[in-house]
């Protein structure tokens, strides 16, 4: 070790170590309360989107949107073209503000999702001079 630091601590009072180390445990209880808000707030989180997604589920599109949920379960990363044809047929467009929201935020899970699970980037916008991606298309069509 650094002999400079180790005369440090040896010339350093007992009262100066003891606020050096309740400034420490200070430190890391404020870092744990943080990771405990940080989960408990994750926790509230999901509660809530499962009580948006059971809405979306019961609610006046319930049909469709059921159609939309089955269709994600089973898509994979080649059926974008598949999914913009299922969204127009269903007439989601038309839909309020609250609902759109809703089931562009589910399929941007199961792209994200897939995207991950087949190691490519979650997020991958098209640039200008590009082909818009499937999500960017849905997004356009919702507004």
């Amino acid at each position: 070790m650094n002999a400079f630091i180790d005369f440090g601590e040896k010339q350093m009072s007992p009262a100066v170590k003891a606020r050096q180390r309740a400034a420490e445990k200070r430190r890391a209880t404020a870092a744990e309360k943080a990771l405990a808000e940080r989960d408990s707030l994750h926790q509230l989180w999901k509660v809530w989107r499962k009580e948006r997604v059971a809405a979306l589920l019961s609610g006046p599109r319930a049909a469709a949107a059921q159609g939309l949920v089955a269709f994600l379960q089973t898509m994979t990363l080649d059926d974008g073209d598949r999914l913009i044809e299922f969204v127009r047929a269903a007439d989601w467009a038309r839909a309020d503000a609250d609902t759109k929201f809703e089931v562009l935020s589910l399929i941007n899970a199961t792209i994200t999702a897939l995207r991950e699970r087949a190691g490519l980037p979650a997020i991958s916008d098209a640039l200008p001079d590009e082909e818009p991606t499937t999500f960017i298309i849905l997004r356009e069509m919702f507004r």
